[in-house]
């Protein structure tokens, strides 16, 4: 599978979930979340993709300068319509130039490395980051929403789909 295509697929994952919330289940916090929401999980995925597909014209890459729009985590509707967006923009990206990633591991954010990276390779760290805050997002729900339907590969990583599937082909085996 292309990395654009598994891009759109985690997406709209997202979205199919977003679509199962009620707006309060969207943007409630949640003591399971610490104070957090589902929605304000939902932002910070839809920022760091929205900060990679805005790299492509700029050629820089900061994760750390996302805008933190409130909306997308109060509003269902508007992080429906990001995610809509992102996806359409993964579609046209360029997924070979090459970008610098800036950051920093400093408490006060001085002194930024640059680093050599492209579209391709941080559209990889943006999709393992988004599965990471999704299984999160499913421990909540699955807790707090139990009547969300969500697909077991929600929030599961590529990997130990493949290793799972690999364990249960040996024990049907034995």
């Amino acid at each position: 599978m292309q990395l654009k295509t598994t891009g759109q697929l985690i997406l709209q994952q997202i979205a199919d979930l977003i679509a199962q919330l009620n707006q309060h289940e969207f943007s409630a916090g949640l003591d399971m979340l610490n104070g957090n929401s589902i929605g304000k999980h939902i932002r910070h995925i839809l920022e760091f993709f929205d900060m990679l597909t805005r790299s492509a014209l700029s050629g820089t890459v900061n994760y750390d300068n996302r805008e933190h729009e409130p909306l997308y985590e109060t509003n269902s509707q508007a992080a429906l319509d990001k995610l809509a967006l992102l996806q359409q923009q993964l579609e046209t990206n360029v997924f070979e130039k090459e970008i610098i990633l800036e950051v920093s591991y400093s408490k006060t954010g001085a002194d930024p490395m640059k680093i050599k990276s492209s579209i391709e390779r941080e559209l990889a760290y943006n999709i393992e980051h988004a599965i990471h805050h999704m299984a999160i997002i499913k421990i909540a729900v699955q807790t707090v929403f139990p009547s969300v339907c969500l697909p077991n590969d929600f929030g599961v990583a590529f990997s130990t789909i493949r290793f799972q599937k690999t364990l249960n082909a040996e024990s049907d085996g034995n």
